[in-house]
């Protein structure tokens, strides 16, 4: 479903979805909802705002450019706690009851069986993946990039020992990402992706990258195009995740405008530009579950 401000969907079980009356719900905030950044010693008032009207349901009078007035108009709603960590491209994630457990945390994934809670992580291309066991009752989001791969493996197997769930009763969402169209990579890590994550991860591309050594030689640099979401299907097959809960959505957030991409976006800034300043220049979202 696409709203305004952001997209929500279902979790499938045996190929039927899981309607929100009775399960949760996944959602990814787009474009038009402005930078969703977080870092602990940094302030985003228009985050604050989005996720507040998100977590009391009601997103009506809330927009990028008035959020601190639509937050104080709502103070008397009753509202979900947002539970958030700041991303460091890692495998670490946490299973929480209380936002209070994440303070000033750093990692990539939420997991929780706590009904108030919104796990939120941010993403830019990178994939979310949204997590469900109807059993346990645990649900969660995780932030996987090309180095959290394998992240799906990590909470999954967290989730089996602390809340006691089954992974082949998991609901997987991948949500909106860089799909193998848009996202190019070089043998190395081609290399690294069909080793730990099958050989249909990676695609060889037909016109390679011609340059030249320092020393003025001719150099022809392989490039190959890669599929995250192979990647991960691959994971999920492996643990034993039914084929019937996982569901893969097809955005591409690097050809889709409506998303915010950081290949996309910083395409053409100098090459020297540190990575903090260009993330000043694409869109950052953010990924939810919730009741």
């Amino acid at each position: 479903m696409i709203e305004k401000y952001f997209i929500s969907g279902n979790f499938y079980e045996n190929a039927e979805a899981l309607r929100e009356n009775n399960f949760p719900t996944w959602g990814m905030s787009i474009k038009e909802a402005g930078s969703m950044r977080f870092r602990w010693n940094e302030v985003n008032k228009n985050r604050a705002g989005f996720l507040r009207y998100l977590s009391g349901d009601s997103l009506s009078e809330w927009s990028p450019l008035n959020s601190e007035n639509s937050a104080a108009s709502n103070e008397k709603k009753e509202f979900k706690d947002i539970a958030a960590v700041e991303l460091v491209h890692s495998h670490t994630v946490f299973a929480v009851n209380s936002i209070e457990e994440l303070n000033e945390k750093q990692g990539d994934g939420i997991i929780t069986k706590n009904r108030s809670l919104i796990p939120v992580v941010t993403v830019a291309d990178c994939m979310p993946i949204f997590l469900f066991e109807k059993k346990s009752g645990v649900f969660g989001v995780l932030h996987s990039g090309w180095k959290g791969t394998g992240i799906v493996k990590d909470a999954i197997e967290k989730a089996e020992k602390v809340y006691g769930a089954k992974r082949e009763n998991f609901c997987v969402v991948m949500g909106p990402h860089i799909h193998d169209c848009c996202y190019t990579v070089d043998e190395e890590r081609a290399s690294y992706f069909r080793v730990n994550f099958g050989n249909d991860c990676v695609t060889p591309l037909q016109n390679d990258i011609l340059g030249r050594t320092g020393q003025g030689e001719r150099l022809r640099e392989k490039r190959f195009s890669l599929s995250l979401a192979k990647a991960n299907l691959n994971i999920l097959r492996e643990m034993g995740v039914h084929e019937n809960n996982i569901v893969v959505c097809r955005d591409c957030t690097c050809c889709n405008s409506m998303f915010g991409s950081f290949r996309r976006e910083t395409f053409g800034l100098p090459s020297d530009m540190s990575l903090e300043e260009k993330q000043k220049h694409f869109t950052v979202q953010a990924a939810w579950v919730k009741w």
